[in-house]
């Protein structure tokens, strides 16, 4: 059993009532069995459900319960950095209640111990995906590639344990807009992926909404990229070019044959929308920037906490001094 180091394990819960005691009962029963110092860090995000009379019910049972409950429901990319802002463990393992399995713990952990800062679980496949959310993820990670620079695999899970260094400087990075798996690489930490199974306590996966999983992508991509914009300015440039050679070509079609002027009407046309289409494209990509320039200079903390609770349980060891 380790002794030397807090372990702490985060998890984002929202309307969660239905398997919270089963998810808690099989973390507790999975830590206390390997170490002696550890917390479990609830984030409610919103629940409309009973899973925060729930938590705060198990937490006269169960020792080392943390909950902290946020004023109202919050983006995931922010929701994970509150998790990881309100734990003070040396490792720190972020896991989904739902589908991350609580027994591969240890081993991650033991992982990062070695010497990685950054431990990943990777799925070992994703058939049990819709062929659109298959084909979607990997053209948005192919895409992003390009643009950001990060080379993260579609089989990469959120399920990850984090060193404190490595934690601490997730934390520092203070954007608004954010990615989890962008800013794992972005720190530049020595990472590991290690292969994982998924389970299903609800033994089915909510509908995917694909519209804000697009609307997502875009802002994950506009908000770690310059390529986009710079890639605008240049397909500008030489739409403007083209226009120019355009317009001398018509001052010599006139010149030699003004006889003939008036036809061409269907290429003067096609040419004139083009132009537009790619005047309005690019003030679609430098309005995406500007929001992005917007949102961060605007004021106010990324999320606000509305309560936080406790376990009220006891140690066993009345000697030992745990500092949850």
């Amino acid at each position: 059993m380790n002794v030397d180091n807090l372990i702490s394990v985060v998890a984002v819960v929202r309307n969660h009532a239905d398997i919270i005691k089963e998810f808690i009962d099989d973390l507790t029963e999975t830590l206390s069995r390997f170490y002696s110092n550890y917390e479990i860090v609830l984030v409610d995000n919103g629940s409309t459900d009973s899973t925060v009379e729930k938590i705060q019910g198990l937490q006269k049972e169960v020792r080392n319960v943390r909950l902290i409950v946020l004023s109202r429901q919050y983006s995931e990319e922010i929701t994970y950095i509150a998790a990881l802002e309100n734990c003070i463990g040396d490792f720190v393992t972020l896991i989904d209640p739902c589908f991350d399995p609580p027994q591969q713990i240890p081993q991650m952990i033991a992982k990062s111990q070695s010497g990685y800062d950054v431990v990943i679980a990777e799925s070992k496949g994703d058939a049990d995906k819709g062929i659109i959310d298959r084909v979607g993820s990997k053209i948005f990670f192919m895409i992003s590639k390009y643009l950001t620079g990060y080379d993260v695999s579609p089989s990469f899970s959120k399920f990850i344990v984090l060193s404190r260094r490595a934690v601490n400087s997730i934390t520092r990075i203070k954007d608004r807009n954010r990615y989890l798996k962008f800013l794992l690489l972005e720190i530049g930490f020595k990472r590991i992926s290690i292969p994982s199974s998924s389970i299903n306590r609800r033994y089915y996966r909510p509908n995917q909404n694909y519209f804000s999983a697009f609307a997502f992508a875009i802002e994950a991509i506009v908000s770690n990229s310059e390529k986009l914009i710079r890639l605008a300015a240049l397909t500008g440039f030489f739409a403007g070019l083209l226009n120019l050679c355009y317009v001398l070509y018509v001052l010599v079609g006139y010149l030699l044959y003004h006889n003939q002027i008036a036809a061409g009407w269907t290429s003067t046309q096609v040419v004139g929308s083009t132009m537009w289409f790619l005047l309005f494209l690019i003030l679609a990509i430098i309005g995406e920037y500007l929001a992005r320039v917007l949102r961060a200079t605007r004021g106010g903390d990324l999320y606000y906490i509305a309560d936080e609770s406790n376990s009220s349980v006891c140690p066993s060891d009345i000697e030992r001094k745990n500092v949850i």
